[in-house]
């Protein structure tokens, strides 16, 4: 993933100092999905045995504000980024230990390629995204989280569809997110010391109002 976060930097540098006059700045209202899954795990306790994997999902709406610089050397291609601004809350464990942790500030550095099938134009694009974690609690009576992931990243896939309207661009977009496990380590009412982990996805579906530039 190092590699796909250099590729797309270096791509996003190369379009901003050679063609810095040439992209389109927009905004997007969209729907998104984010499902997350809490991984089975011993939880030490004399009688516990293995707590069994569970999932569980969150809806919202949000908004974004994205720019994005032709790249020079291809034709109908971008090198973006997009912020937005929305927070969600993700559950990683067991029913009767009620962790949560807060995601919020995700930005999407994505790459874009554009082809024009005459009066309106498809796209796909890949991209590398990132969350940042906080507030991570637990809410069951003695038990203390001790650490956490600060992060949630992954890798973003997107198709969408195009079309100019007069001296703007409107676009209809749907992404896939697959992110890295997020960790928690707890101590329980035990005082045992018990790592949990997550899975998480997110699926986006979106309309958005851009002006080149």
């Amino acid at each position: 993933m190092k590699k796909i976060i250099t590729i797309l930097s270096a791509s996003f540098l190369l379009a901003s100092s050679v063609l810095a006059e040439t992209g389109m700045i927009g905004i997007k209202y969209g729907t998104g999905e984010l499902e997350g899954t809490q991984n089975a795990y011993d939880d030490k306790r004399s009688g516990a045995g293995t707590i069994a994997a569970r999932s569980a999902s969150e809806d919202h709406e949000y908004g974004a504000i994205f720019l994005e610089l032709n790249v020079p050397a291809v034709d109908g291609l971008s090198a973006g980024i997009e912020v937005i601004p929305f927070s969600a809350t993700l559950t990683i464990d067991s029913s009767t230990t009620d962790s949560h942790l807060e995601l919020s500030d995700y930005t999407t550095l994505y790459g874009q390629y554009t082809r024009d099938f005459g009066g309106a134009a498809a796209y796909a694009k890949v991209g590398y995204s990132k969350g940042d974690i906080s507030n991570v609690t637990a809410n069951f009576a003695g038990t203390t989280v001790n650490s956490a992931s600060n992060s949630l990243e992954g890798v973003m896939y997107g198709i969408g569809l195009q079309k100019e309207i007069s001296e703007f661009v409107a676009r209809v977009e749907a992404t896939y997110t697959d992110f890295d496990a997020v960790k928690v380590t707890t101590t329980n009412g035990a005082s045992n010391q018990v790592t949990k982990t997550g899975d998480a996805d997110l699926t986006t579906f979106s309309v958005s109002l851009a002006k080149s530039f």
